[in-house]
């Protein structure tokens, strides 16, 4: 499974954007299992898959750690493979993490956008009522 998270990871992303190369997206993925970007809340963190392969995920932690006034679940990444875009996989793996933060009786569900951040994940944000705050 790391293997595949690291290639839907790499495949997801313009180039010079995340990781560069299948060992540097291993690696993002050994960071993020790791807790390096926060501890992963592995209730509202999960994967899709289609046609037998992993076709996106997406990873919340339980605060982010470069925005201290946030608080409650963050969301540290949403990748879909290119190959299955368009098909509401990033749509469900947000909602997902919407229902389990709400379920686990969490006020707020936060996330940082930027350069990486596709058009249609920001549509998707939007859709789903998530807001700029400054």
């Amino acid at each position: 499974m790391a293997d595949d998270l690291a290639q839907c990871y790499l495949m997801s992303y313009p180039p010079d954007v995340a990781a560069s190369d299948l060992d540097e997206a291993r690696e993002e993925m050994n960071a993020t299992f790791r807790g390096d970007y926060g501890k992963l809340r592995a209730d509202a963190s999960t994967t899709a898959w289609a046609g037998g392969r992993l076709a996106g995920a997406i990873m919340v932690v339980t605060h982010s750690i470069w925005d201290a006034h946030l608080t409650g679940p963050f969301i540290i990444d949403l990748f879909i493979d290119p190959h299955v875009r368009g098909k509401g996989i990033g749509q469900a793996l947000v909602q997902h993490a919407i229902a389990t933060c709400c379920d686990a009786g969490d006020h707020t569900l936060s996330l940082r956008f930027g350069q990486g951040t596709s058009d249609a994940a920001m549509r998707i944000y939007q859709r789903l009522g998530f807001r700029p705050v400054g």
